[in-house]
Parts: C-alpha cells; sequence; structure tokens
C-alpha cells in the first residue's frame, strides 16, 4: 500500500514529519510522499537519517502548490522534485502563509459586511496570522443564527466546504480575488518541471460543481503527467471515471490520504476514512521516471 498525499507541521498539518513517518512504519507502507502546501522543507529535516529511518519503505519527495484555474483556486501535486531547489524556487512565487493569510482575512472581512453577513463587533481582534481565514470566519459567521440563510447547509456545516463553494468561487459575493499571491496554473506547474518533477492534479471532485470545468480547462490548456484517482472523498464512481480518463489519456495515477492530523481527525494515513486501498502497481507506470529521496 502507498499515501502520495499528507501533510505535516511544515504547512498545514498538526503532526510533525517524525510522526507521520511512525504512522506509516505502524501502517505499513510500502511508498509515501509528504505533500506540504508550498514547502518541501521537510525533506531537509529527512536528510537527517536518524529521522528517516523511522520509516523503511520509499519516499518520494512531493510539495501541493496553490494556484488557478478558470480563476478558481485548486492544487497541484508535484511529486520527484529536487527539494532543495525547489524550496529556492518558491520563494520568488510563494508569500509565507502567515502574510497570505491576513491579507485574505482582510479582504474576506470586508466581503462578508458587504453581503450582509453578521458578525461580532469586534471579531477581528480574536484573529491570530496562524488561522485560516475560512476557518477564522466560519466559526464567526456561525456563529449567528441569521447567517444561515445565506450560506448552503452544507457549506455551514463545514469550513472546508465553506471554503471551496464560497471564497473560492468567482460567481459568489464571498469570493476572495487571490491574483497577487496566488500564481495561475502555467507558472506553478513549471516550478514543478523547473525542479525535476511530475505535475498531478489531486482531489478534482473537492471542486464540487465546478470539478468537470477545471478538469476539461486544464486538460485541454496544460500539460499534466497524472491524476489523483484514489482519495478519501471519492465515491467508486469517481475514482472509476478518473482511472478511465488516465487510461484514455495515457496519464500516470496516484492516490492519497490527504492526511492533515486533528484538522482532518476522521482520515488516516493509508486508508483514508478507513477503507481506501491504494495498490502499489500504480506507480509501476512512472516511478521509473522520478528519482527518489529514499
Amino acid at each position: 500500500m502507498i499515501d502520495l498525499h499528507m501533510h505535516t507541521t511544515y504547512s498545514d498539518g498538526t503532526e510533525s514529519c517524525s510522526t507521520v513517518l511512525k504512522k506509516c512504519q505502524e501502517k505499513n507502507l510500502n511508498f509515501i510522499s509528504i505533500t506540504d502546501h508550498n514547502t518541501a522543507l521537510v525533506y531537509e529535516e529527512l536528510e537527517d537519517q536518524s529521522i528517516s529511518s523511522l520509516f523503511n519503505g520509499h519516499i518520494i519527495s512531493g510539495i501541493e502548490l496553490n494556484t488557478k484555474a478558470l480563476n478558481i483556486p485548486i492544487e497541484i501535486l508535484g511529486y520527484g522534485i529536487d527539494y532543495k531547489k525547489m524550496n529556492e524556487l518558491v520563494k520568488n512565487v510563494y508569500i509565507p502563509a502567515e502574510e497570505r493569510n491576513k491579507i485574505e482575512v482582510k479582504r474576506l472581512y470586508d466581503k462578508c459586511i458587504n453581503a450582509g453577513i453578521v458578525l461580532d463587533k469586534n471579531c477581528l481582534e480574536n484573529y491570530s496570522p496562524d488561522m485560516f481565514a475560512s476557518t477564522f470566519f466560519h466559526k464567526e459567521i456561525t456563529k449567528h443564527a441569521e447567517n444561515k440563510k445565506i450560506l448552503s447547509e452544507e457549506a455551514w456545516n463545514s469550513s472546508k466546504i465553506f471554503y471551496r463553494q464560497y471564497m473560492s468561487d468567482p460567481k459568489t459575493k464571498l469570493y476572495v480575488e487571490m491574483d497577487d499571491f496566488v500564481p495561475d496554473f502555467e507558472t506553478a506547474s513549471n516550478l514543478v518541471r523547473e525542479a525535476g518533477g511530475l505535475v498531478f492534479i489531486p482531489h478534482i471532485y473537492e471542486y464540487k460543481k465546478n470539478s468537470e470545468p477545471i478538469l476539461e480547462h486544464i486538460l485541454k490548456n496544460y500539460k499534466i503527467d497524472g491524476i489523483e484517482c484514489y482519495y478519501t472523498t471519492f465515491t467508486e464512481e469517481q475514482h472509476k471515471r478518473l482511472l478511465n480518463l488516465c487510461k484514455e489519456r495515457n496519464l500516470f495515477v496516484s492516490g492519497g490520504s490527504d492526511f492533515h492530523g486533528t484538522i482532518k481527525p476522521d482520515v488516516d494515513i493509508g486508508v483514508g476514512y478507513g477503507n481506501m486501498q491504494i495498490p502499489d502497481e500504480i506507480l509501476n507506470s512512472w516511478k521509473n521516471k522520478i528519482k527518489f529521496f529514499k
């Protein structure tokens, strides 16, 4: 079994690199990749053999980069990257996470006020820059029952869905413009290629109603190497659809849990919600095209 999509405290995960490796070892995984957001610093820590030896399997250096398609915030995965080169490249394109969070909070606050959303008078005094704008404002918005008529039921119950349905959708009043700090698809994918990696599209169905338009746009306009076909929230139908698409388009297949620790308490390494199994065989067609970290 494998898991090629995990996060640590180097981005928005709650578990350290060491803890993640120990969990991977306990799960008897054979291949893994840690894919923190906009950074590959975890691999510099993994240069310490006392840490990398906590996991006996193979490690593929990876990263998850924020980007856009159809002016909608999405992500791409890069595998087999030169992590040292990548860490230098991202400095020229991405701003620090806390700086981005502060910008998003200010913009989303203004959008909320303009949309007539009820907020506590001094709510921004409770904000800390290590918090995502979506998480902070979802909590603030759902304090007031009168806001329920503005959000869908699923967005009311989930900050993640609130982010995808409202903050990330240009058609909504709460859309937050990110053009000045989120690169376009070509720029982000070129970073991966410049660092020697392969470009994959992750969790495409997390973009809900925008999923198919985004996928169609990417396939028509950009070069990608593969698609994440195994993912925690995918239905069997979605999973098979993507596998067939990869076969038709000669694209590589990847898969991962998107483990974040306590941020996603129901998502476990290697198995997602508990029943996901990602076979080693999906790597057969592309493992010889990348350099392994270990």
